[in-house]
């Protein structure tokens, strides 16, 4: 398979495919829960055994094979983010701090979930400070639209753009996706933003804010 990182081809249980498996039948199990239907009970077995490899200090390993080398974007960190498998700050952490000295200067969505995932930690400031990583070196005149890498020259990254939305919207905003709807988790602003205001949100159009 060739991991979420594009520079891992032909790796064997990459953790953010295998994770998202785990997520997908988690999700198929709970759907039947609600709507009072059976399920395979294979779907559970499945889920409870797929494989997620660890270092010896619980850092996720970004395949079986994975020896530390650098990558070319985030794939361990969305477990965290969107995914959900990891849950514990402490764990964050690990595998934050293990991958953000591994990826290089790009692409632009890789730091909108360093950005994203300190937000939701409580460290607006390195919040602050990867969200303008994934953009400044990225910017292209005229119109300062993102491109992939720094120095790249291939406009329009929307995937970047959707990062960037995501760091502010997810992040510092706070706003998660539960099974109970749109709900807002507590973050800070940086030191120098006075507030964030989310405008327009869901089918009540709602507005959500955040202020110091």
């Amino acid at each position: 398979m060739v991991a979420a990182d594009e520079w891992a081809e032909n790796v064997d249980n990459n953790a953010y495919t295998n994770a998202a498996c785990i997520s997908n039948l988690n999700i198929a199990i709970r759907c039947a829960q609600i709507l009072n239907q059976g399920y395979d009970s294979a779907w559970l077995f499945i889920a409870k055994n797929i494989r997620i490899d660890t270092f010896s200090d619980g850092v996720i390993k970004e395949y079986s094979n994975y020896n530390g080398q650098k990558i070319k974007q985030a794939d361990v960190n969305l477990l965290a983010y969107p995914l959900k498998y990891r849950t514990k700050e402490n764990d964050i952490k690990k595998d934050l701090s293990y991958y953000e000295s591994r990826v290089g200067d790009g692409p632009a969505m890789t730091h909108a979930i360093f950005s994203l995932l300190y937000a939701r930690m409580g460290d607006s400031e390195k919040a602050l400070d990867r969200f303008f990583e994934g953009y400044r070196g990225n910017l292209l005149p005229p119109f300062g639209v993102i491109a992939e890498t720094k120095g790249g020259t291939n406009p329009y990254f929307a995937t970047g753009a959707g990062g960037m939305l995501q760091a502010v919207i997810n992040g510092l905003g706070g706003l998660d996706i539960s099974e109970n709807g749109i709900i807002q988790l507590k973050t800070y602003l940086p030191k120098k933003w006075k507030s964030l205001k989310i405008k327009g949100v869901g089918l009540e159009k709602t507005t959500y804010e955040v202020t110091h």
